[in-house]
């Protein structure tokens, strides 16, 4: 019984650690070495609503990709690292959460609106 309360414990102390730090340090992306690189993550006011953007290159004043995924609802910033490694030597790629779409859903705003012309409208924004 005393092990079982001690795991109980240690758990419950870890999930809080987790949930301060969590709140504490927001998602990042990793740096890109050079002097004309490119490498945030950021919210970004569009159409009165934040929304998430993840812009990554090694040099500004190449072409500009905006990716946009598939939503709404699912995220693809967290598996960019795992397809546009090249993309970025040749490209400046903005990825980008649409509106109530991973880090860019926001659990108190009204969505009752959403429509495939405010996505639109949203993107036009962005860009």
């Amino acid at each position: 019984m005393k092990k079982i309360m001690k795991f109980i414990k240690y758990t419950v102390i870890i999930t809080i650690v987790l949930l301060i730090t969590a709140l504490l340090f927001p998602t990042w992306t990793s740096h890109i070495k050079g002097n004309n690189s490119v490498s945030v993550l950021e919210q970004v006011k569009i159409n009165g609503s934040n929304h998430e953007v993840m812009i990554r290159g090694k040099d500004k004043d190449n072409p500009v990709i905006i990716f946009v995924h598939g939503g709404p609802g699912c995220s693809e910033i967290p598996y960019a690292s795992k397809y546009q490694n090249l993309l970025e030597n040749n490209f400046t790629v903005v990825n980008y959460d649409q509106r109530a779409s991973g880090k860019s859903y926001h659990f108190f705003e009204d969505y009752s609106n959403l429509s495939s012309d405010l996505l639109v409208d949203d993107l036009l924004a962005l860009t």
